[in-house]
């Protein structure tokens, strides 16, 4: 139950092939003829849409423009009680405590709307003790993301006091002030005032302000009604000014208009997120284009440089309806319900810990994922399929990374193949078989075990003109073999047409089409190793003839014979002795003299349980202990691994004759594991 979110009609951007016989059309975003970047912006994290038309780019810092009139959807407080806050949107927050003139407060937005006719002025501006009080005033500004600052500026406003008709310059600066800087996100926002630190007593009004840890400026007498604050160019994120009283504790005339910061070259990073677009109908996505370009600032001019050390991170994902985001609330058993987006705003923010999670107050806001995939792994080079499942709707995520000051990455256009689906829905689900009906529905296998299991799929129909298929591609958790194929109804063994080894997937090419017409069962018997905690089958079908693109296979109940309603397998946790084991190494002598005969040895281990990728590397030891080569296997997942000595030692000698130990080892969030092996050189 969400409400709409700004959608775009897809016909639009497919461009004059959106026709009833074209199966397979392409969507277009940017370029001279495809959807404009601007009308379909959600948001937009320091990306610079208008500097070359039709394409997007990193925002470049000027010297002479303010980064924060630049920056789009700034928001209030340190939790931003915004709905629509996303992480990566600037911030302001003012520090803790309320002024002295009754019933106004500064609103720190008026600081950074680029405007100096909003302004907070006042007399005899002091904190109110307890709760409220602070010693001095501070401002946080957070950036959203890092950008390459060097300057930062305050300014009062122009004018004269309506009242009194003081100039509020010089007669309003400020007498000292502090500056500091961060990039430590989690930091910041642990900041807590004493009052709410468990076993702090007797705090000062001192304590209530927390500096960030980069000192950029401390000026203790200050003279300038403009404060401005130069410093060495680098990469920052967060800025607090804090300003101090002219005659503690209160500020005799206190006017603030303008926060402003600076900087030089383009920012690392900028995210682009755009709106909801409804493809009009249910769809399959394919392939993903697009044109980039990489430059450098050479002086005055971008030249395009091939070389930089710049690209772009493309991510889709798919849904059923038209709003990606859920909202909840709570019923009478403090339990989350979903309730609609303009009902939620409606609701109170829970903004303290004691809040209460009850009916009325506003609960966690989340990623629908009943009705929206997941974002799929960033597409980095044009080509790439995003093997999101199908949808009416799509969404995309573009981020442009840079790793140098003056170097970018461009985004002219990009387009996704899209095609009508070929049933409405394919349905699988995997056991072992001899476990088809598994305690729970929970397949569960021997990790690092061959195994044999029983794939079965359904399709379902409902449109006579529908393609079908007659083709499946698995990928299996590792590498494995079809053993079977079965189809019909009663099921009866078949011989497929083929089976091709796609480079880590199988593609097994059936003997007949699976479409509106036919009702056919299929069912694939399989041998693969799990050594993963918990491992996804992945399955997708496609047709052979015709101009059209595969479509995922969706866990769900697909025979009557299985029970297990997923494609999901866990590795039985008391198969998983070692997360490091097998430990194998190969020849057992090795003569790396350079005969190109037994030069290298391979040292072979598996990884099991591994959840996420860890971190590997393999020492090679004297007897006596004394480290003579390190090897680096990166960061691995789950699975068989090996890695190659050359008999060499860190300075590239060959090794003295004798055995050695090898020593691997596994960084993992629950400690260090670490297995021998012994290698032999001989010459």
């Amino acid at each position: 139950m969400k409400s709409k979110l700004y959608l775009a009609a897809a016909c639009m951007a497919i461009i004059q092939v959106c026709t009833a016989e074209a199966q397979v059309a392409q969507f277009r975003l940017g370029g001279a003829d495809g959807l404009d970047w601007e009308e379909q912006t959600l948001v937009n994290l320091m990306v610079d849409n208008t500097t070359t038309l039709g394409s997007i780019q990193p925002l470049e810092l000027k010297p002479d423009v303010n980064v924060v009139t630049q920056l789009r959807h700034w928001t209030r407080y340190r939790q931003p009680i915004d709905i629509d806050y996303q992480e990566g949107m600037p911030r302001v927050w003012r520090a803790i405590g309320d002024v002295s003139r009754p019933g106004h407060v500064s609103n720190p937005m008026e600081f950074i709307d680029g405007d100096l006719n909003t302004f907070y002025e006042g007399r005899d501006f002091q904190g109110s003790g307890g709760l409220g009080g602070i010693w001095g005033e501070f401002y946080t500004l957070d950036m959203g993301m890092q950008i390459p600052a060097d300057h930062f500026k305050l300014v009062p406003p122009e004018g004269n006091d309506p009242f009194f008709q003081e100039p509020y310059r010089p007669n309003y600066k400020f007498e000292a002030y502090e500056l500091t800087a961060s990039n430590d996100k989690v930091a910041v926002e642990s900041q807590l005032p004493p009052q709410f630190r468990s076993g702090v007593a007797g705090t000062q009004e001192t304590d209530y302000y927390l500096p960030l840890d980069k000192l950029l400026a401390r000026v203790d007498q200050n003279f300038d009604a403009v404060i401005e604050v130069d410093f060495p160019l680098q990469y920052l994120r967060f800025f607090r000014m804090r300003v101090l009283p002219d005659a503690p504790p209160k500020f005799t005339r206190y006017a603030l208009a303008e926060l402003e910061v600076y900087g030089r070259g383009f920012v690392p990073r900028a995210r682009w997120l755009s709106q909801v677009i409804d493809m009009g109908d249910l769809i399959n996505v394919g392939e993903v284009n697009f044109g980039l370009s990489t430059w450098r600032r050479d002086g005055d001019q971008l030249v395009e440089s091939p070389a930089a050390k710049a690209g772009v991170n493309i991510e889709i994902k798919t849904g059923l309806d038209d709003g990606p985001i859920a909202y909840h609330s709570f019923n009478d058993l403090a339990q989350p319900v979903e309730v609609e987006k303009d009902v939620y705003a409606k609701l109170k923010p829970r903004v303290w810990p004691w809040d209460p999670p009850a009916v009325g107050w506003q609960g966690v806001i989340a990623d629908d994922i009943n009705n929206w995939s997941f974002w799929s792994p960033p597409i980095r080079v044009p080509g790439q399929r995003p093997r999101v499942p199908k949808g009416r709707y799509i969404q995309l995520q573009i981020q442009l990374e840079t790793e140098a000051l003056w170097e970018f990455a461009r985004l002219d256009w990009i387009t996704i193949e899209t095609s009508p689906l070929l049933a409405d829905r394919i349905v699988g689900e995997v056991a072992a078989v001899d476990q088809l009906r598994p305690d729970g529905k929970v397949p569960q296998v021997l990790a690092g075990t061959r195994t044999e299991f029983v794939l079965d799929l359904r399709a379902e129909f409902s449109d006579a003109g529908q393609q079908g298929f007659d083709a499946v591609r698995l990928g299996l958790p590792s590498t494995g073999r079809v053993l079977g194929l079965e189809m019909g109804d009663p099921l009866a063994t078949v011989e497929p047409d083929s089976i091709v080894d796609e480079g880590g997937e199988l593609a097994v090419y059936l003997p007949q089409m699976i479409g509106p017409d036919t009702n056919d069962e299929l069912r694939l018997r399989l041998e693969t190793t799990v050594y993963g905690a918990s491992d996804q089958l992945r399955a997708e079908v496609f047709a052979r003839g015709g101009d059209s693109l595969p479509q995922s296979v969706e866990g769900g109940d697909a025979s009557d014979e299985l029970g297990t309603d997923q494609l999901r397998v866990l590795g039985s946790s008391g198969s998983l002795e070692s997360l490091l084991s097998d430990v194998v190494i190969t020849p057992a002598i090795f003569t790396p003299q350079g005969d190109a005969i037994n030069d290298q040895v391979a040292i072979e281990y598996t990884l099991f349980s591994v959840l996420d990728a860890v971190e590997v590397d393999v020492e090679l030891l004297t007897l006596a202990g004394q480290r003579v080569r390190s090897l680096s296997g990166g960061v691995q997942g789950a699975g068989h691994h090996a890695l190659q000595w050359d008999g060499r030692d860190e300075a590239n000698q060959l090794v003295a004759p004798g055995v050695y130990l090898a020593r691997i080892g596994a960084n993992t969030d629950r400690g260090r594991v670490v297995r021998f092996g012994a290698v032999a050189v001989a010459y």
